[in-house]
């Protein structure tokens, strides 16, 4: 695509259509966005520097690309509301998780000349790029020959993501295993434990790594907008067909139980291993994977109590430094100054090292201090340097020989750098104590 379009975005002030409104305004093109809540439109549009406004139809009118990002239980009518105003030769598209019922409604709604393709970015919000992300598009043979085809699904392979292109009936059934079925299963699972009033906590103290990651995903899962998930199952046509088949499933395997049927069971498990073939062996290394890392974060994590660490929010990328004091559970316990700050370690990045020094450099003000150290004149003040690099954040200002110099020696100052007043406060001790096992001595005490 070339830059200086005009992208409208129908729904663009939360959620994936804010994300798109960002990441597409810092691609170079115009952005305008529409939502209901006009102060917080106004919010966003000073947030991302794109156009607000609350008329979806005259945003429609404006746009070269017309993106419908509303929740899916209003896609239908808000389509059905802006795409006869769409411009012909333009492009109409949707980013909801279904794609029968939208297809549908943009092609019976939009003038002759408009190209319609239903799209559906595998990806939410806290996404940093399109980097390696799966983007599917459904169009009909039709508008799959257009020009604008070609168009968006070229910049979504130059922007690095994986596109693939399937009927959008052929989606909607797929999508009703993956998303569909997946949501079921789990959010059913956390109403049981809600309904056996399961201490979820408690239970973790006995959990194996299987239920640990179960509780994980389960937790995942209801953590989200409940509506959208609720739209997910409700308005894609394939979901009860699915549904009738997992919950008869399920009975089939509770009354096998019940009768203590151990060979109908057995016989159920080697059927199930047997469709899935070399897929189950790939989800033991998948999940084995899963658990190790797991294992080896609170490993690392615990080497690192007392150390200085820098804490990265994946969601919000902002950087936190201090003293890593302790492990509970899933939070690192943090001393910032004395104060403690407890993070989600499922939900931050650790730095130490080097790559502590790196962030610290970037992102927090550099104090120091000098301090001057007299050396015999034959001392190499270079080679001291180096040694003493590999410990501090320093550098050598001055150096200095005559008036009120003890003969034969040579004054030399080290600028050493910090971050705050305690913390070169531990640096001129440590360095004045290296100072004097390697033959150097304090000029001024």
């Amino acid at each position: 695509m070339k830059n200086k379009l005009t992208i409208s975005i129908i729904g663009g002030t939360d959620g994936l259509g804010k994300w798109f409104a960002k990441y597409l305004k810092n691609k170079g093109f115009n952005v305008i966005i529409t939502g209901r809540d006009v102060e917080k439109g106004k919010s966003v549009e000073k947030e991302l520097g794109v156009e607000f406004t609350n008329n979806n139809i005259e945003a429609a009118k404006r746009g070269d690309v017309v993106i419908v990002a509303v929740p899916i239980n209003v896609t239908e009518r808000v389509i059905k509301e802006i795409a006869p105003h769409v411009r012909e030769e333009c492009l109409l598209m949707d980013i909801t998780s279904i794609k029968e019922i939208p297809k549908r409604a943009m092609e019976e709604n939009v003038k002759e000349g408009v190209t319609v393709i239903p799209t559906h970015p595998m990806f939410g919000p806290s996404t940093p790029s399109l980097l390696r992300q799966v983007v599917i598009l459904t169009p009909s043979e039709k508008h799959k020959q257009s020009e604008w085809f070609g168009k968006v699904y070229n910049f979504l392979k130059k922007e690095g993501a994986k596109v693939i292109v399937i009927p959008a009936e052929k989606h909607d059934k797929i999508m009703g295993i993956v998303q569909g079925l997946t949501h079921f299963a789990f959010i059913s699972l956390g109403a049981t434990l809600k309904e056996l009033n399961v201490d979820i906590k408690e239970s973790r103290k006995f959990a194996s790594p299987i239920y640990e990651l179960m509780i994980s995903i389960i937790g995942r899962i209801i953590g989200q907008n409940p509506y959208l998930y609720a739209d997910i199952q409700m308005f894609n046509p394939r979901i009860k067909e699915i549904h009738e088949t997992f919950i008869n499933q399920c009975k089939e395997i509770s009354k096998i139980v019940k009768n203590k049927d151990r060979e109908g069971f057995v016989k159920i498990m080697k059927e199930a291993a047997k469709h899935f073939g070399s897929e189950a062996k790939r989800g033991a290394y998948y999940s084995d994977k899963a658990i190790f890392a797991l294992a080896s974060e609170i490993e690392k994590l615990n080497k690192l109590i007392g150390r200085e660490i820098a804490v990265k929010n994946i969601n919000s990328n902002v950087i936190h430094f201090g003293i890593l004091k302790d492990i509970e559970n899933d939070y690192l316990i943090l001393d910032k100054n004395g104060k403690e700050q407890r993070f989600n370690i499922l939900k931050v990045e650790v730095f130490f090292g080097d790559e502590l020094n790196e962030l610290k450099k970037k992102y927090l003000e550099r104090k120091y201090i000098d301090i001057s150290i007299l050396f015999k004149k034959d001392v190499d003040e270079n080679v001291i340097l180096n040694l003493l690099k590999k410990i501090f954040d320093i550098e050598i200002i001055d150096v200095y020989e005559g008036d009120n110099i003890e003969e034969g020696y040579k004054s030399i100052t080290f600028r050493i750098y910090g971050y705050n007043k305690e913390e070169l406060k531990n640096i001129e001790k440590e360095f004045l104590n290296i100072i004097k096992n390697i033959g150097g001595k304090e000029r001024f005490k």
